[in-house]
């Protein structure tokens, strides 16, 4: 049988030491055989002994020092350190050091067992790190541009924050694969970080193609008119992606305020409420914070956001003026209405706008249809309804206009339906698609917003269009002459033209 191997004493320690620590032969196992790490001091702190798995885990003078540079009160304790082992790298342990006591009750012996979580610790980091950075660009993610943002508002001086809306994302992903889509948002990042590399700055991406920039402004730090020039040219650039040169343009929101005092959710939120009012300019424009502007949208906001409740509970009704022709009523107009308590009265077009806004569209369409067919079955008489710039491109709207017809029993061309001509100009095969099956429906059609441009003559052509609501006062259209040489291709082609009271000229006038 081998003779177990022996705990060889630290250098200079006395015989008398190591007898008085002679343990039986099935400590000595477990102590030469343990993967932990375990050593003995006496009471002055000096290494009695270590066993070989703790030899192999620190060298000599982290060894030494393993009692002495570990902060002990009591009789046990149990910490984590960060030692350098031999090759110098860092080594993450757990030690748990206790004391054996003589018996007058002082510590006779220090024992430790030193355990290696180097690999957790590094597994740790990686997921504290993934939970914290974009993984597609390294760059830290809403999770980990919060605390520096914050940071950075505890600090004096003012700072800049800029949210940026990348354009042609989608597009790339579409036409050139994902791939690329994600080449061009490493590039972006890129180019993000090296047009601030001068500053006390830090860029995130939070967001599909939604990236933030944050400068702890400097005497030397541009205005913003610069800076957005200064990003606007790093994007701008081609990016060379499957043989192709694609261009880079980002809409982008500026805040620059006071650091103190500031709160980094509202930051982020003015930031982004300034991108996106800017964006109704077009891709790739800028804008800068504007708390008036920003007051008056988030009570906007605010009023669409309890839309759906109040359709729910009947806030939102349908008013029907009267639609007259030489004075004789021939139709009722429907008109959204909406009294909100706050807010004050919300008009039709407004209650539109907002449902477009908000994607309740289709719903509000269901509603208004189904109201106003009925309605029409009542009165014997037709009703004019107009439809939302999403509601006129919506590829399903044939149901609900159907559905409606249907169960009110009412006759298709006592609907009046008026579709919106800026979807038209924008979506014309959907607008188009929706005009040939309303028509073979039987049901009347109409242009509001109307332009008087060549596309919308066209479609009163093609598709026999019952009438058209200019989006100016006919009066005005009148003072000009090209559009009032258009209005006889208007009525030439059996359309009517239809307006409020104050507008003598029109063929058909809806009484306020």
């Amino acid at each position: 049988m081998t003779e177990p191997a022996r705990v060889t004493p630290a250098e200079g320690s006395a015989p008398a030491a190591v007898e008085a620590w002679a343990l039986p032969e099935l400590f000595r196992q477990v102590f030469v055989g343990s993967t932990a790490g375990i050593a003995i001091f006496d009471a002055r702190g000096a290494l009695v002994g270590a066993n070989p798995a703790l030899e192999a885990m620190l060298p000599p003078p982290e060894l030494e020092a393993l009692v002495t540079a570990t902060p002990f009160a009591g009789d046990e304790v149990r910490v984590q350190r960060r030692f350098t082992d031999a090759a110098g790298d860092p080594l993450w342990t757990t030690v748990a050091l206790s004391v054996v006591r003589d018996a007058d009750g002082g510590p006779r012996w220090y024992v430790a067992v030193v355990e290696d979580t180097t690999e957790q610790r590094v597994l740790s980091d990686y997921l504290r790190h993934q939970a914290l950075h974009d993984v597609l660009t390294g760059l830290p993610n809403r999770q980990g541009f919060l605390p520096r943002l914050e940071e950075a508002l505890g600090r004096p001086g003012s700072i800049t924050l800029c949210y940026l809306d990348v354009d042609s994302v989608a597009i790339v992903n579409d036409g050139l694969g994902y791939e690329a889509g994600d080449e061009l948002l490493k590039v972006v990042a890129r180019r993000l970080t090296a047009v601030v590399a001068g500053e006390r700055a830090a860029v995130a991406r939070i967001g599909g193609d939604e990236f933030v920039v944050l400068i702890e402004d400097s005497p030397t730090t541009p205005g913003i008119s610069a800076l957005a020039e200064a990003i606007e040219a790093v994007l701008v650039e081609p990016v060379p992606l499957g043989g192709h040169g694609v261009g880079v343009s980002a809409g982008m929101g500026f805040v620059r305020t006071s650091a103190r005092g500031s709160d980094a959710m509202a930051l982020l939120r003015q930031a982004h409420s300034t991108l996106r009012r800017a964006e109704t300019g077009g891709k790739g424009q800028w804008g800068i914070y504007d708390a008036r502007q920003d007051a008056r949208d988030r009570a906007r906001l605010s009023l669409i956001a309890t839309m759906p409740g109040a359709l729910q509970n009947g806030e939102i009704a349908l008013d029907y003026l009267p639609v007259e022709r030489h004075g004789e009523r021939v139709a009722f107009a429907a008109r959204l209405r909406w009294h909100e308590a706050e807010y004050g009265p919300v008009s039709h077009p407004e209650c539109l706008r907002f449902a477009d806004e908000l994607g309740i569209g289709g719903r509000l369409a269901e509603w208004v249809l189904e109201e106003a067919c009925g309605f029409a079955a009542a009165e014997d008489l037709p009703v004019l309804t107009h439809l939302s710039p999403d509601q006129s491109r919506d590829p399903d709207l044939t149901a609900p206009v159907a559905e409606a017809v249907r169960s009110s029993g009412v006759a298709p061309e006592r609907l009046w339906l008026s579709l919106s001509a800026r979807a038209l100009a924008e979506d014309p095969d959907a607008v188009e698609d929706n005009l040939f099956a309303l028509a073979g429906m039987g049901v009347r059609l109409l242009l509001h917003d109307f332009t008087f441009a060549l596309p919308e003559l066209s479609a009163v052509q093609r598709h026999g269009l019952h009438g058209v609501e200019p989006d100016v006062p006919l009066e005005e259209a009148l003072a000009h002459k090209a559009l009032a040489a258009v209005l006889p291709l208007v009525r030439a082609a059996g359309a009517l033209v239809v307006s409020d009271g104050r507008l003598p000229e029109a063929d058909l006038v809806v009484r306020s």
